[in-house]
């Protein structure tokens, strides 16, 4: 599987220096499970959304350093459990005038443990379900997660994750297919 995803994924950042920027990674797990976040209700910035760790990129960092701190404070996961394949596209937050660099990657680990300050709870569902879930709204393209419903920024990396992977195996399930001989 890792090198099918390696085959739909940016193997560079598509990054210009001066713009504010967040990056978030896009954790999937050796099970195929995908992992997102629900956001406290007490945030300032997309309070209760469901959405992938991540945050605003430190002067300091890289995309893949601030995505991979951020999946550590969020979701409790140490960098070293995590293998980065690489990018999707980013995606414009144009009411906070923010670029959302996705990341993504292999998580070794299971053993997730939410921040409590920002994270109500912890969402891990089957890709291949989450990806079979996408349907097309008035405001876009949604996904479900764990029963709960993705949109937004975050629907946006999901459908440019979808739409990848349906243009180059021509389904979903194609691409999860005759994946149990070779899961990695």
């Amino acid at each position: 599987m890792v090198r099918k995803l390696k085959e739909i994924l940016d193997p560079e950042l598509k990054y210009v220096k001066n713009e504010r920027v967040a990056a978030v990674l896009v954790p999937i797990t050796f099970d195929l499970e995908l992992v997102m976040i629900k956001r406290a209700k007490n945030l300032s910035r997309s309070a209760g959304h469901i959405a992938f760790p991540g945050g605003i990129r430190e002067k300091t960092e890289s995309i893949v350093e601030t995505a991979l701190r951020e999946a550590e404070e969020e979701i409790g996961v140490k960098r070293e459990n995590i293998n980065v394949l690489g990018y999707l596209s980013p995606k414009e937050v144009v009411e906070h005038r923010i670029k959302i660099h996705p990341v993504v990657g292999i998580v070794s680990s299971k053993n997730f443990t939410p921040d409590n300050y920002e994270v109500e709870k912890i969402l891990v569902d089957d890709l291949r379900r989450v990806l079979k879930s996408r349907r097309i709204a008035d405001w876009g393209p949604n996904f479900e997660c764990a029963g709960e419903l993705v949109w937004g920024a975050s629907s946006r990396i999901l459908d440019d994750f979808y739409l990848r992977i349906v243009k180059k195996f021509g389904s979903v399930d194609e691409f999860f297919s005759q994946e149990s001989s070779s899961q990695h």
